[in-house]
């Protein structure tokens, strides 16, 4: 599997809606737990599930996780005959530690399994838990040594689950056009095995489940793949929270993807309908950055059911500059290409905000309860997230 670069979010920036909408100043988005992932649709497969959260083993001589950052625990696909190839899942930012051995460890072993256990009933030894297949999926170190460590690190682990003997495309894949099929008794680990000095060995893992749903898009529908497409894996950046106020649901309403392809950084849209209709008056979508993180927004890239694909910073004296980009959309997906140039480095401040009917915002930002920062109007990046896609 070819090596990609993440985009990772972190959460100790905040950040402000994408797009400003005048009449909508003030709208309150109330801020959740976002345990909900939405899904990115690709051209005849599935990318990205992960882990999420910390385990600490006890217990005398322990192995453990100790850090990683992962994209999603729900993942989606569409094709035109509802067929797929491959389904990516990964882990990055993997860390991990042992500590109480008896002996001076000799080696570390850090996997990425999968197990499907249909109903609850493991049928087969294939269907128990197995290491994907893929020199990426499995991380191992011969250096290791002492009978505590911490702070190990991986980076990034990552396979296709169709590699597991227990999983066939079949399973997933829905031959009812229209229909989707869902699959969620699939379950996702990270094990950590460390040997020692006298072939006294440790453990310890983490898990979650995972989510699979696959659809067969209409014969009457715009087509949005191929089943022998490329698949494209990215990295979830954000998605838009619940928004208690409105009189429509915006959780999950708006989510935005993150990977490189080449030269590009390529940020693709989920927006549901009708926040996506082009027929819907004032609908629109914009990213907003901080490419120097200076706290003021550099640029824009929008989309609008009046304008289309534009960037409106040549008439607004808050952005200094217009970006080098390209942008599409098909139905409820909007692609935005950006030359890697118009970035001073790795890690930047990122802001999207959606709405529609003119009153109504669902954004993606680090308080949602702002769509732009009211001390500095609409130059501030104060509540943006910060992104980083040095990993």
């Amino acid at each position: 599997m070819p090596a990609r670069t993440s985009f990772a979010t972190t959460t100790g920036h905040s950040h402000a809606p994408t797009r400003a909408c005048g009449s909508c100043s003030g709208v309150r988005l109330s801020q959740t737990t976002m345990e909900r992932r939405r899904l990115l649709k690709v051209s005849g497969g599935i990318v990205a599930a992960g882990l999420g959260g910390v385990a600490l083993f006890s217990g005398g001589a322990a192995a453990e996780i100790e850090d990683y950052t992962v994209s999603a625990t729900d993942i989606t696909g569409k094709s035109d005959d509802g067929t797929l190839e491959r389904i990516d899942v990964w882990a990055k930012d993997v860390q991990y530690g042992y500590r109480g051995l008896e002996s001076p460890a000799t080696k570390s072993t850090v996997e990425l399994q999968a197990k499907y256990e249909p109903d609850g009933d493991v049928q087969a030894s294939g269907y128990d838990w197995q290491t994907l297949g893929g020199d990426d999926a499995t991380f191992s170190d011969e250096t290791i040594g002492g009978q505590s460590q911490s702070g190990l690190k991986v980076g990034r682990l990552e396979a296709d689950l169709l590699s597991h003997d227990g999983l066939d495309a079949s399973l997933f894949e829905e031959t009812e056009d229209g229909e989707k099929n869902v699959v969620d008794d699939v379950s996702l680990r990270l094990k950590v095995t460390i040997e020692t000095k006298d072939n006294y060995g440790v453990t310890g893992d983490v898990k979650t489940d995972l989510s699979v749903a696959m659809q067969n898009i209409p014969e009457d529908a715009e087509p949005e793949g191929d089943a022998g497409g490329q698949i494209v894996s990215a990295e979830l950046i954000g998605i838009s929270p619940e928004n208690a106020e409105a009189d429509v649901e915006t959780e999950g309403v708006l989510s935005v993807y993150g990977h490189h392809d080449g030269d590009e950084r390529v940020f693709t849209v989920l927006l549901d309908e009708p926040w996506s209709d082009g027929d819907e008056p004032h609908a629109n979508v914009g990213l907003g950055f901080d490419v120097d993180q200076s706290g003021r927004w550099d640029f824009q890239v929008n989309w609008s059911s009046a304008d289309g694909i534009f960037t409106e910073n040549d008439n607004r004296d808050d952005y200094s500059t217009s970006p080098d980009f390209t942008g599409e959309k098909d139905g409820e997906k909007l692609v935005f290409r950006i030359d890697e140039d118009e970035f001073d480095g790795d890690t930047f401040e990122f802001v999207a905000n959606a709405s529609y009917g003119g009153a109504t915002h669902a954004n993606v930002s680090s308080d949602p309860t702002k769509s732009w920062s009211p001390e500095d109007d609409f130059r501030s990046s104060e509540y943006f997230i910060t992104v980083d896609v040095s990993a």
